[in-house]
């Protein structure tokens, strides 16, 4: 058993101490009480509470004192107990500490230290309530505004505590950054501006030096310009020629032979597959003979050749609804088996230029209708 045990027994129950036969004895009043009691004076820390101490008078003296009388559940189930109930104070459970005391003699207690956390504390039946003496009674409203301003005053106190420090730590901070902000200015600002200053004299003259070079690159530009598209002028003509060239190859103009027989057999299918006449048989015959026939090796021919089918595709063109009938096969047909037997491009046309010029000279001139200007621009294109 410790000394401070043996004290409280022998000076027996106070305000300070509160004397418990058993655990069950514990509730909630009995602890916000003690607490309570802590809270109205500063100068005290904690009340004790002893469990399985038994009060007894002393016969000659009228004293109580207390003894141990054990825990008959155990330690372990009355230190359960005892937190249980304390868990039952309100608004926030009691600090209690607990002390096991006498374990190794027949007669083992406990000795509970209460302080308050949130004062003023109260059960669940919500009383408020101190220790008088031996007894409890009702805090009085003087009582409990002395407990909340002075949980209110410790709440501020340390809130002001904690920001003095903050503020006292940032004092110090913004006084060495006071420092380093004047030097980082001098560093980062004052002399990157005078870099800057002479940084843009200079790219003003830059600047005149890069007009003038401007205006020589654009006079530049202008002249390649003009080069340039006078080369794609070259390349574009250039191109024309090789084109024309291309087309007039001996190979060529025998391939665009073989081709426009292949359209004109095609067209001519097209027209006639519908009739069973022994005309359109001999038109088929007529025709075949004319396209089968193998293609000359002579440029000329092959070029006049061309020239000669596709003047009768462009009438058949011309046709009603793009068609020809079988009249006008034939007729075509008798054309281009005289065209093919004496080859020979067309004459030009000779209007009497003479008759027209003696008969009206000023329309002659003047109209460009007329057939002399008409004959004239003729000879322009050539």
């Amino acid at each position: 058993m410790s000394v401070d045990a043996q004290h409280m027994l022998a000076l027996g129950e106070s305000g300070r101490y509160e004397f418990k036969r058993d655990a069950e004895a514990v509730s909630p009043k009995v602890l916000a009480a003690l607490a309570n009691w802590v809270a109205l004076d500063p100068t005290r820390e904690v009340a004790h509470l002893l469990v399985g101490v038994d009060e007894v008078e002393d016969a000659k003296t009228g004293l109580v004192y207390g003894v141990p009388c054990g825990l008959p559940k155990g330690l372990d189930r009355a230190v359960a107990r005892i937190q249980d109930i304390a868990s039952r104070t309100r608004p926030i459970p009691v600090e209690v500490f607990i002390i096991e005391e006498a374990v190794d003699e027949e007669v083992p207690f406990l000795r509970v230290e209460v302080g308050p956390t949130m004062p003023p504390h109260f059960d669940d039946e919500g009383r408020r309530q101190t220790r008088q003496g031996r007894s409890t009674r009702a805090l009085t409203d003087d009582e409990l505004l002395r407990i909340y301003l002075d949980r209110e005053a410790g709440s501020f106190a340390a809130r002001f505590r904690q920001t003095t420090t903050e503020l006292q730590s940032a004092v110090g901070a913004v006084g060495n950054q006071v420092d380093q902000i004047a030097a980082g200015i001098e560093k980062h600002i004052a002399e990157p501006i005078t870099r800057i200053t002479v940084t843009a004299e200079e790219a003003v003259d830059a600047a005149h030096s890069a007009a003038s070079a401007a205006d020589s690159a654009n006079a530049a530009a202008d002249t390649a310009s003009y080069e340039v598209e006078h080369v794609q002028r070259l390349v574009r003509d250039l191109q024309e020629v090789v084109n024309d060239l291309d087309d007039e190859s001996h190979q060529n103009l025998v391939h665009r032979v073989a081709q426009v027989r292949r359209k004109v057999w095609w067209n001519f299918t097209i027209d006639t597959f519908e009739h069973t006449s022994a005309r359109a048989s001999k038109l088929t015959d007529q025709l075949l003979e004319l396209l089968a026939r193998d293609v000359s090796v002579d440029p000329a021919r092959n070029s006049w050749e061309l020239a000669v089918w596709h003047d009768l595709l462009g009438d058949r063109r011309a046709q009603r609804r793009s068609r020809g009938t079988q009249k006008w096969w034939g007729e075509v047909i008798a054309e281009v088996q005289g065209f093919l037997k004496s080859p020979a491009y067309a004459a030009p046309d000779l209007p009497d230029l003479r008759a027209a010029i003696q008969a009206d000279i000023d329309h002659e001139v003047d109209d460009p209708e007329s057939v002399t200007n008409q004959f004239r621009a003729l000879l322009d294109d050539d």
